[in-house]
């Protein structure tokens, strides 16, 4: 095995070319989806090169960590975040606040961390200014019902695509560099039983679920942000959201 298939920093360095090149303007949308599949495809293979060490008997050099954002939120956010945080090999919950601010938290491996929350900052960003874009042409006012409804139905669509990206990846057998057949499925399932530990065992936390509260919904906004969510660009260039810009979100 390489080292450089241990080196996180040349790891990420690659999954923000690969965004900051489909964030380009000029970039298609196949060009934009496809760039998700290829940072997923990086980081699963690197994920794949840190499983196999583990199992050979060497330490891995990368540090299980939990990362935390705050913002202003809904559950449409909750969706997004979670989506993301399944297919970048990391374990999320929330923290919810009766002022309706609250804490995502992502808990894996630091470039798995790191990789999830940017990817999760650039997707709730741009739904939020494109629903706030038709709810404003539709009805004249860019929040309310339509607004929520576009979003809601936006983020089920990135939940479906971020789905069917793991679902593939995981029905391909992977050969490490020793020759021994591993399947994606197994790291996956490692990992969030590593990041269950780190959970409880780390940040002494028992988890729950909570339900989710139902409000009132157009049926034709919900569409419309399906339809979004099928083209929206999952590729953000690593960095450039700020926590500022999520806050901002009402």
């Amino acid at each position: 095995m390489s080292d450089h298939e241990f080196d996180k920093d040349k790891v990420l360095a690659r999954v923000k070319k690969m965004m900051a090149l489909a964030n380009d303007a000029a970039a298609t949308e196949g060009e934009r989806d496809n760039a998700l599949r290829m940072a997923h495809a990086t980081l699963a293979k690197y994920n794949l090169s840190m499983s196999e060490a583990d199992a050979s008997g060497k330490t891995p050099e990368e540090r299980r960590e939990s990362g935390v954002m705050t913002i202003r939120e809904h559950p449409w956010m909750r969706t997004v975040a979670q989506a993301v945080a399944n297919l970048f090999f990391c374990n999320f919950f929330y923290v919810a606040s009766k002022d309706y601010n609250a804490k995502y938290y992502f808990v894996g491996k630091e470039s798995n961390v790191y990789t999830a929350q940017e990817m999760v900052k650039y997707v709730i960003k741009s739904i939020d200014a494109e629903a706030r874009r038709v709810a404003k042409e539709e009805t004249g006012n860019a929040s309310g019902t339509y607004w929520r409804s576009f979003c809601k139905g936006a983020g089920t669509k990135v939940w479906h695509r971020c789905a069917e990206i793991r679902k593939a990846a995981e029905a391909k057998p992977a050969t490490a560099s020793t020759g021994t057949a591993l399947v994606l499925a197994s790291v996956y399932a490692a990992e969030r039983e590593a990041n269950a530990r780190y959970i409880e065992e780390q940040m002494k936390l028992r988890l729950r679920t909570r339900a989710t509260r139902e409000r009132s919904a157009s049926s034709d906004a919900w569409h419309a942000g399906q339809e979004y969510g099928g083209k929206i660009g999952l590729n953000n260039q690593i960095g450039q959201n700020r926590p500022a810009d999520l806050k901002r979100i009402r």
